[in-house]
């Protein structure tokens, strides 16, 4: 259903002031037609700036949020500072654990010989990336490291199970 020319938005408000109203009436083409030309550019402008606001508040709003999740606000006093030392033993006992229940979903023994050999760091990251189907920035939490450095052990171990893994079936094809 399409609005007639004077029920339009648009013209209602451009016809809403009394100088064009008056030009309207009494045929003032010229003066009309530069007139809605002005009021039309402003109206485009004013568009223009609201969406440049808007888009600009959302990116905004965006790189906060990363950066929020990224560094934490934390608070150091004494007791926190005595914690800190805590969680590096779970963390061994946690990655020990990690690596013996790894151990129980690979199949191959090639694959198997090859992940012990990694170290328990390597071995709890795989285990919680890809049994646990754990995100880096979960398992960075848990390991209290920085996802950066999930990522680079991630790649390290992918690399080093691809090479063995790549030389085993050469091996085996010759």
């Amino acid at each position: 259903m399409t609005a007639t020319f004077h029920q339009q938005k648009l013209i209602e408000h451009f016809l809403d002031s009394s100088d064009h109203q008056y030009f309207w009436e009494h045929g003032y083409t010229d003066k009309l037609d530069e007139a809605f030309r002005t009021f039309f550019l402003d109206v485009k402008k004013r568009v223009f700036m609201q969406k440049t606001i808007y888009w600009t508040a959302v990116h905004y709003d965006k790189r906060e949020r990363k950066h929020r999740d990224r560094f934490p606000l934390a608070v150091d006093t004494e007791e926190e500072a005595s914690r800190a030392s805590l969680p590096a033993v779970a963390f061994t006992e946690q990655a020990r654990s990690f690596s013996r229940r790894l151990a129980g979903h690979i199949e191959d023994p090639g694959l198997y010989d090859i992940i012990q050999q990694r170290p328990e760091k390597e071995q709890a990251v795989l285990y919680a990336l890809f049994v646990e189907g754990s995100t880096t920035a979960e398992t960075a939490r848990t390991m209290n490291v920085s996802q950066q450095a999930v990522s680079k052990i991630k790649k390290k171990s992918l690399r080093i199970l691809k090479t063995h893994l790549e030389n085993c079936r050469t091996s085996i094809d010759k």
